[in-house]
């Protein structure tokens, strides 16, 4: 049994990222495997100040004592991560942006406690075509961070949304997000 850990970085409680969400949560626990789910519009998420205090003694913690210090056992304990967000300015969300830079405090000696971990990605947005959404950029940006926790990205679903719920009526998002969820659950 595997544990997935699924970062929403939407701030929609009834949008197209949680709508994914929910969807590949249901067929991961549907075949036997463990779901989080952390809402991160839900956290008040200090913004990483660079000191590197982390870098001393690699404590797996932040000299800032806010709710990340909480929430990294999630991170550590977890077999697969998505990241989940609506491409909002070309990017992914500002909550989700707050969450990756704090992930600098898991560095330990020679490298990184997520090195080997394995990813997902599931991006929405608003442009009818991905060239002109910025959803590329965001992906090549989270390719960057898996490369650097040597992991291995399972995939990444990205499409079409809207401000409407209209993800259950795209097939092909549906169709990537289904496949998705059958390599996390051959873990």
């Amino acid at each position: 049994m595997s544990k997935v850990l699924i970062l929403n970085g939407s701030p929609r409680k009834k949008g197209n990222t949680i709508f994914l969400i929910q969807e590949l949560s249901r067929i991961i626990i549907q075949n036997g495997h463990e779901v989080e789910i952390l809402n991160l519009n839900d956290y008040d998420i200090k913004p990483c100040q660079g000191c590197l205090w982390c870098y001393k003694d690699f404590p797996l913690r932040c000299i800032q004592n806010d709710v990340m210090n909480g929430l990294y056992p999630s991170v550590l304990d977890s077999d697969v991560i998505v990241f989940a967000s609506p491409i909002y300015w070309f990017n992914y969300s500002a909550q989700l942006k707050l969450f990756i830079d704090r992930l600098i405090a898991l560095h330990v000696q020679g490298g990184h406690s997520l090195n080997g971990h394995k990813f997902a990605s599931i991006f929405v947005y608003g442009d009818s075509n991905a060239k002109g959404s910025g959803v590329h950029s965001t992906i090549e940006s989270i390719d960057h961070m898996i490369r650097y926790f040597r992991g291995e990205n399972l995939g990444v679903v990205h499409g079409t949304g809207g401000d409407s719920l209209t993800v259950p009526n795209n097939a092909e998002i549906m169709k990537d997000l289904r496949e998705l969820a059958e390599k996390i659950c051959s873990i």
